[in-house]
């Protein structure tokens, strides 16, 4: 019997404002998980459920959140997905003038690239 992802632990500075973004951008309800109040999402919101879970966790003291999500937005246009979600809190990162993809950097430090279509 093979293994389930069913988690995808973020670390960030902000491990609040990074759940609020995605919750957001994915429509998927913002929950905690107690003790700690440790934010996490997914498509289900039960906590019960296999599904993808995405948790927010601190950063270690000095360390800067480093990891890439990839982020392919289907049936939207890239200009009004990157307006979305800088109106929910992401900055550009500067990268994406020669490329099919946007670098973003969500409310808690982490990088996103946005494509408007998927690169095979």
């Amino acid at each position: 019997m093979s293994s389930a992802l069913t988690e995808i632990v973020i670390e960030s500075t902000d491990p609040h404002g990074a759940a609020t973004f995605w919750s957001a951008a994915l429509d998927w309800e913002l929950r905690a998980h107690e003790p700690g109040n440790i934010p996490w999402l997914s498509a289900s919101g039960d906590p019960e459920q296999h599904d993808l879970k995405l948790v927010f966790v601190k950063a270690r003291e000095g360390q800067t959140p480093g990891n890439r999500l990839y982020l392919n937005p289907v049936g939207c246009e890239l200009p009004d997905e990157i307006s979305r979600l800088s109106s929910l809190g992401a900055t550009s990162d500067g990268e994406g003038a020669n490329t099919p993809w946007v670098a973003m950097v969500d409310p808690g430090g982490t990088g996103l690239t946005v494509l408007a279509t998927r690169i095979d």
